[in-house]
Parts: structure tokens; C-alpha cells; sequence
């Protein structure tokens, strides 16, 4: 029953798309809070067709799995993001991380594993690992209003297509600073806030910002949301826009 109803939401989850490009950047916080004892799927779908003068096919689709066990948490999530225009394949991009957290009293230990593409940012491959600590500072009615802190370090390897014969390797240790947050707005609406400061530990330069605000109004199996997200790197490593953002609308089904 529960793949039943996966691959039900991943078939009928249909969202209006405004404006999309790819990230370098993964948020996994949406799953962490709603991880019980049990095992625990979640998945989203966006998608925007558009013909006559304009001819635009785009589809995004993600799902995220997780468990917990006494004060250890397992989550892992794999995103596919698709757009054509006038039949030109301008994204098409996977990603995916695996996420290990270990809890002492309202704080964790944190390890992490990703690896994905972004064909929009002339990206073949980026793999991360890293680990951090995540301090909660503000905890109030069961996780339901929180705020945190992460402190981290990883290890990124980018490869560009700098040119059509030309790939650019890049090896970075970046430093990780983070917040996460969420609150309850009523009963039924809450806002959950990312954000990720992300610095060169060679190169006080080069460092990414990354923001990511979603207003989520819950039922029982499924949470409409409205989510705008905000990249940004001040030093590209090839000739491409230095930020992107999106604005979306859409709802989730959870198992």
C-alpha cells in the first residue's frame, strides 16, 4: 500500500511553475521533522506544459525516505528536474544525498554524502561529503516551532563543461554555516526557513548563499505549499549568471 500511494502522488502531484533553474545546492529539512519511528516517504511533483507561441515542457519530481531509531535518524532523497524549450533540452539534471543524523538531548551530529549534475549550470558532476554539529536554540511545542544552527564542514568536488572539448575540475573544503527554522501560524499553516552560508576555506572570496522560505497549509495526507528559493555564488567558475531563484506552488503527499 505505501509504494501503491508513492507511485500514485508521484503520478497526479501537479504544481503551477513560475520561474526555475537549477541548483547546486540540495535542502533536505522539509523531511527531517516529519520522521516518527516508523519508516517514512514523502514526494513531490511540479510540472508546466505551454504550446502555440511558446513551446515549454518542464517537469520536477523528488522523494524523500527516512527512519528513525532511538536518537538515530537515516534520510536519503533523489530529485530529477526536466525543462525543454521550442524542443531544446535546457535542464536535466539528478541529484541525490544521503544524510545521517545522531541526536544528544535536542541537538545532533551530522554526516552527509550528494552527488548530482546540473546540464543549466554546466555542471557534469558535483560530489559532496561533510559533517557538522546542529544546535537547536529555540524548541517549543513538540518540533513544531524550532529554530537551529549548523556548523559544518565538507569536502566538493565540481567538474565543469567549461568548453565543448574543455572539462574544469575544481576541488574545494568549504565551511558551512546554517539556520533552520519553522513555526506555526494556526492550526494548520506553518513557515519552515533554510538557509545555508557556504565559504572557499582557501578562498575567503568565493562563497554561495543559499535561502529557501516554504508557507506549508497541512491537511491529513497532503500539505499545499507556496516555496520561493534564492542561490547565489559571487565567483562562477565558468561564464554563467551568478544566482538563480524560483518561485513555486504546490502540494506534497506523505505516506
Amino acid at each position: 500500500m505505501r509504494l501503491l500511494g508513492l507511485f500514485i502522488a508521484l503520478l497526479f502531484q501537479l504544481i503551477i511553475v513560475g520561474k526555475a533553474l537549477s541548483q547546486a545546492i540540495i535542502n533536505t529539512e522539509t523531511l527531517l521533522k516529519e520522521i516518527d519511528s516508523t519508516v517514512f516517504f514523502s514526494s513531490n511533483a511540479e510540472g508546466d506544459i505551454k504550446s502555440g507561441n511558446i513551446n515549454l515542457l518542464q517537469f520536477n519530481s523528488s522523494i524523500l525516505g527516512g527512519f528513525k531509531k532511538k536518537n538515530h535518524v537515516v534520510r536519503g532523497f533523489v530529485n530529477y528536474e526536466f525543462l525543454s524549450e521550442e524542443k531544446r533540452t535546457i535542464s536535466s539534471d539528478m541529484s541525490g544525498q544521503f544524510r545521517y543524523n545522531l541526536f544528544v538531548g535536542n541537538h545532533s551530529f551530522y554526516t552527509f554524502f550528494q552527488l548530482q549534475n546540473a546540464l543549466s549550470l554546466q555542471l557534469n558532476k558535483r560530489l559532496v561529503s561533510g559533517l557538522g554539529f546542529r544546535q537547536a536554540l529555540i524548541k517549543k511545542d513538540s518540533s513544531k516551532n524550532y529554530f537551529d544552527i549548523g556548523y559544518g564542514v565538507f569536502y566538493e568536488n565540481e567538474v565543469y563543461q567549461e568548453t565543448n572539448n574543455s572539462l574544469l575540475d575544481i576541488e574545494n573544503i568549504r565551511i558551512s554555516l546554517a539556520s533552520f527554522s519553522q513555526f506555526k501560524l494556526g492550526k494548520k499553516c506553518r513557515i519552515m526557513t533554510v538557509t545555508y552560508f557556504q565559504l572557499n576555506s582557501q578562498n575567503m572570496n568565493d562563497f554561495r548563499v543559499f535561502v529557501e522560505p516554504r508557507f506549508y497549509y497541512d491537511l491529513k495526507k497532503f500539505s499545499f505549499y507556496l516555496k520561493g528559493m534564492y542561490r547565489y555564488h559571487n565567483s562562477p567558475y565558468i561564464d554563467i549568471q551568478n544566482y538563480d531563484s524560483d518561485f513555486l506552488m504546490g502540494f506534497e503527499y506523505k505516506l
